[in-house]
């Protein structure tokens, strides 16, 4: 989607949801893995990066690390949405892929989830 630029990524962030739409799911958390890429313009974010201007990993991180606190959430698209979203609130991202799997929904480590990759000028 991408021919040239930065990728700043959170790699297979784990966090425990309540999250589903069937009566089992409601149960317990279910593990829930998150990876996020979003890339910037190379020569502009490089040439001008600051603390203030960076497009910050952290931020990102502690979003998704504080959805385990969250109460009942029947649709993963919602909080792809909302990654989506936030990753979109830094003004240096142009593109975001992001993917979030229920790790375990069909059985230990067989996993089903959503995914989207997007150009700031598609979620705008």
């Amino acid at each position: 989607m991408q021919e040239s630029g930065v990728r700043i990524f959170l790699d297979t962030i784990e966090v425990p949801l309540k999250l589903g739409l069937f009566a089992h799911e409601k149960n317990a958390p279910q593990r829930v893995i998150v990876t996020v890429e979003v890339y910037a313009d190379t020569a502009s974010y490089l040439r001008n990066a600051t603390p203030q201007s960076i497009i910050d990993y952290n931020v990102i991180y502690q979003t998704i690390s504080s959805w385990a606190d969250r109460p009942h959430t029947q649709l993963i698209e919602d909080y792809l949405r909302e990654l989506l979203t936030l990753c979109f609130d830094f003004p240096a991202v142009t593109v975001c892929r992001a993917s979030i799997q229920k790790a375990d929904v069909f059985g230990p480590e067989q996993g089903a989830g959503i995914e989207a990759c997007i150009r700031r000028e598609e979620w705008a």
